[in-house]
């Protein structure tokens, strides 16, 4: 929708005519405008012109110039110095992913499906060129006559009641548990925002919820979405995008590789045959699939058998293959890119070059990767380390009792405060935990102990987040100290009193 121009917006900039307003954020508005020879284009103008501002916007134009141009609103023109700063894009005639949810509902059956694959394959794209978005949600997905492009890479992000700009770069329904922590933005948690985004898009609602910014960010760090309304055979990739690790994330081209190739570790057909018949649907002529509209069948399965080894040439043609099938929003020669792209390149922080795409327990993709990379933090499972006999650490008498009180985390005001219950007996190993205010309950188990400190593991803690609890003694109180399991840097902290 355009909106009239106000009395304030000025009537051109740089030789563009601006003709309408598209959308306004706290840091930006954005323009409908024209070029001289009359195109239509985007015009983003900064309100912010403050030398932070400038400089991150020419960080952002600098990034984007390597960016393939299929899968964003490709950058025509700019001015970072002058009074003004802005930016003007190609316009992409086509509403937001946002827009088009909240005014006709989910994405079903091919539609969903055609959204998956374009924008995974774009968010490769965008990480094989060096580049974190930092900020990938509904709203920055516009949905073109052509495909879907991903576009807003923190140039002029929107700054209304769900958008954080202090430290936190992203909308928090969409930031990834190590974002909150404090951890900066990576490939892994554009995954994990991407896997949000397609979640909205099945759903029609964000899946971490979308009321106060405390409880969307406590939500993100402890509760699992639901994945049923997706159909069977995308829970798995959505769920391995999902991971509270972000080691354990697939990254954006083995995601890619996954949703085009479902079968990747069997045997391709013949590449000529299968871009036969991707050339076929492009043009809209090809025979529909035995599932029939919206189903679940992929039309195209690898021949049984187990895949020989092949040079990287070979791959990348099936790779090349798959994605005319399934992706039809990019060209083969684009995703020849992608796939042939050096292992030796300088890869985007956060992947691991050498690291190899393998199917997860849940069936979507995982990165398996060299012996150096840390070994999961987040598990549904106990970790199966049984103490010797005789040596399990036993809490000492003077922390014996039920204890209560107050604690608040290390980001006041973005995670919730709650109060807390621990209840600990004398000569044995474990105590028991809960949150009244959260629901929360977990079992502690005592890993060390001293003459005024205990050391207990939080285990068993359902959708909370695992973690390490410290407990101090001081005069008539039980000093509280916990570190979340996740290595997010998350702390709690608060004193407790004997009931």
């Amino acid at each position: 929708m355009v909106l009239p121009l106000t009395p304030d917006d000025p009537p051109a900039l740089g030789g563009f005519r601006l003709a309408g307003r598209l959308g306004e954020g706290g840091q930006g508005v954005v323009y409908l405008a024209h070029s001289p020879s009359g195109e239509a284009v985007a015009v983003k103008v900064l309100t912010r012109v403050d030398p932070e501002s400038r400089a991150r916007l020419a960080r952002e134009l600098h990034a984007l110039e390597s960016v393939a141009s299929f899968c964003t609103a490709r950058v025509l023109a700019a001015d970072v110095s002058g009074p003004r700063p802005y930016v003007v894009s190609e316009f992409v005639d086509g509403p937001s992913l946002e827009r088009r949810v909240r005014e006709h509902g989910p994405l079903r059956g091919g539609d969903l499906e055609r959204l998956m694959v374009g924008t995974a394959t774009a968010l490769a794209a965008i990480h094989a060129a060096g580049v974190v978005h930092r900020d990938f949600k509904p709203a920055n997905v516009l949905l073109g006559p052509d495909g879907p492009r991903v576009v807003d890479f923190g140039i002029a992000r929107a700054e209304g009641a769900a958008t954080l700009t202090s430290g936190l770069i992203g909308t928090p329904a969409y930031l990834s548990p190590e974002q909150i922590g404090g951890a900066p933005a990576s490939p892994a948690s554009d995954v994990f925002a991407w896997a949000a985004t397609m979640l909205y898009a099945a759903t029609g609602s964000a899946p971490f919820g979308g009321d106060t910014v405390p409880a969307v960010l406590n939500r993100v760090l402890t509760h699992h979405p639901d994945l049923s309304p997706l159909p069977p055979r995308l829970r798995g990739q959505i769920a391995a995008c999902l991971d509270k690790d972000p080691a354990r994330r697939p990254s954006a081209r083995a995601l890619m590789v996954a949703l085009v190739d479902p079968e990747a570790g069997g045997t391709a057909p013949p590449v000529d045959e299968v871009a036969a018949r991707g050339a076929r649907i492009a043009s809209g002529h090809a025979p529909p699939s035995a599932g029939g509209p919206g189903g679940d069948t992929d039309p195209i399965r690898p021949a049984a058998g187990t895949r020989p080894a092949a040079d990287r040439r070979r791959h990348a043609g099936r790779m090349i293959a798959a994605v005319a099938v399934a992706a039809l929003l990019v060209s083969a020669g684009t995703v020849a890119w992608l796939t042939l792209r050096p292992e030796g390149g300088t890869p985007v922080a956060g992947e691991t070059s050498a690291a190899t795409a393998t199917a997860g327990p849940s069936g979507g993709p995982r990165e398996t990767a060299p012996a150096e990379r840390r070994s999961p933090a987040w598990s549904e499972e106990p970790s199966g380390r049984a103490e010797p006999e005789g040596s399990a650490v036993t809490i000492p008498a003077a922390f014996a009792g039920t204890w209560s009180g107050h604690i608040v985390p290390s980001v006041p005001g973005l995670l919730s405060e709650h109060d807390v219950r621990v209840e600990l007996t004398a000569g044995e190993s474990v105590g028991s935990w809960n949150e009244p205010t959260s629901g929360c309950e977990g079992t502690l188990r005592a890993t060390a102990a001293t003459g005024t400190t205990l050391t207990m593991e939080l285990e068993n803690a359902g959708e909370c987040v695992p973690g390490t609890l410290t407990l101090t003694l001081k005069d008539d109180a039980l000093g509280y100290l916990w570190r979340d399991g996740l290595n997010l840097g998350t702390t709690y902290t608060g004193d407790l009193r004997r009931d």
